[in-house]
């Protein structure tokens, strides 16, 4: 399955990060014959692409592209068609080229017990004269997957990529999306009927790559206006973050590599544990030569009140010696958060927590609520002050967290943290 380089990226990075401490076995899980049918479709166009890296004469091969017989008809078995998401090459004006595609509408179930469906999915790419940019459009109305125990669909995707050819041929990306809703069901416990748990509504994505120099960052952002849950809802919620001063040649060394894996011939096990290997030995490389995790805003709103966290984590000169130790390679992280917290929003939850526990059968059952919620947080804001983890600001907690040297800091007051030294005790006055 075609990998990009934009998730390669995070991919290496986590890897890197979790390679200095053991993993447990997963669990098996039940095979999808969806999924290994778009596995097997991937790995025989890859192999058709044959390393070519250059995006539009990538797309020329995939037009002229048709599939085994042997998988034709597993195609088919599961979409209903041999050649289901077909691209088709026509000539556009002052020179472009231009790629259509289409997905037929189909419903699907899956050798797990998982019934799938989908609406029309078309996607359209426009490539300059210079076979140097290609933009692409694409639109799904409807997507459905019903399980045993729980179900989710998802209504009105679009989606906006574009790619550009730099120097050296590199291309970088810049992919935006937006989902109307995502519904998701799930079904009490020996239930038949599956009951809505969670909705998310108007989500927004967006993932870019921005050269800078001989580096590059990569920005992440999510945006979600509404998510209910249990017949109360948060309003809006954002996750911006950026990986930054990423070597800008190691990017496109990595996708070279996974092209030629992909297109190697090998088995999906092999294939996944040389990839994994990559991967991790990228990530490697990026904290090397130093990258940072940049949080430029993690905040949501709750019956209007705004909690927010922004940040950085850096890497101490890391070496590789520091992967074969969890304690040394914790030593080298550098972070610093900064939090804040409104007391309007600090009562909302309190006042959530207590009304679960009032009988409101109770004719005092509002009072006891008013009384309780006041009494909660007046206790919770009190033992965050008194006990140095927050600061007052006009109605506001803030916390300044910083993580350094093994050690974890709230306000420059010392934090314990399981499994490392205990801090030095502050010296007598």
């Amino acid at each position: 399955m075609k990998i990009s380089i934009t998730a390669a990226t995070i991919a290496g990075a986590l890897l890197a990060s979790t390679s200095v401490h053991a993993a447990d076995p997963a669990p098996a899980a039940s095979k999808s014959s969806f999924m290994e049918v778009i596995s097997a479709s991937s790995n025989e166009l890859n192999r058709a692409l044959g390393g070519e890296r250059d995006a539009v004469k990538r797309m020329d091969i995939q037009a002229k592209f048709d599939y085994s017989p042997a998988l034709r008809a597993r195609l088919k078995a599961v979409f209903g068609n041999e050649r289901p998401y077909p691209l088709v090459r026509s000539a556009g004006p002052k020179g472009q080229v231009i790629y259509t595609s289409k997905l037929m509408p189909h419903t699907y179930l899956d050798a797990n017990g998982a019934a799938l469906s989908w609406s029309e999915l078309n996607s359209r790419s426009v490539a300059n004269k210079a076979g140097s940019r290609i933009d692409t459009t694409l639109s799904l109305q409807s997507a459905t997957v019903v399980g045993k125990a729980t179900a989710a669909m998802l209504e009105n995707l679009s989606g906006d990529i574009k790619q550009v050819r730099g120097p050296g041929g590199i291309w970088y990306s810049n992919f935006s999306a937006k989902l109307g809703s995502l519904v998701i069901r799930t079904a009490d416990a020996g239930g038949p009927d599956l009951k809505e748990s969670v909705r998310l509504e108007d989500l927004a994505g967006r993932v870019n790559i921005e050269r800078r120099g001989k580096t590059v960052d990569v920005v992440y952002g999510l945006s979600v206006q509404s998510i209910a849950f249990g017949g109360d809802h948060v309003e809006r919620a954002n996750l911006g973050i950026r990986l930054a001063n990423l070597p800008a040649q190691a990017m496109p060394d990595l996708e070279t590599e996974i092209t030629k894996v992909q297109g190697a011939g090998l088995t999906e096990d092999a294939q996944t544990q040389v990839l994994m290997k990559s991967m991790l030995e990228f990530g490697k490389k990026m904290l090397k030569s130093g990258a940072s995790l940049v949080i430029d805003d993690i905040s949501a709103s709750y019956r209007g009140n705004t909690a927010s966290i922004k940040g950085r984590v850096d890497f101490d000169k890391v070496v590789d010696a520091d992967f074969k130790s969890p304690m040394e390679f914790v030593r080298k992280i550098v972070a610093r958060f900064d939090v804040r917290l409104p007391v309007a929003l600090v009562k909302d939850v309190c006042r959530v927590m207590v009304d679960k526990k009032v009988d409101r059968s109770n004719p005092d059952a509002a009072q006891l609520v008013e009384m309780a919620t006041k009494d909660l947080a007046a206790t919770t804001v009190g033992k965050l002050v008194n006990e140095g983890y927050a600061v007052m600001d006009k109605d506001e907690l803030r916390s300044a967290i910083e993580f350094k040297n093994g050690e974890f800091t709230f306000n420059g007051k010392s934090i314990a943290v399981p499994g490392m030294p205990a801090p030095a005790a502050a010296p007598a006055p």
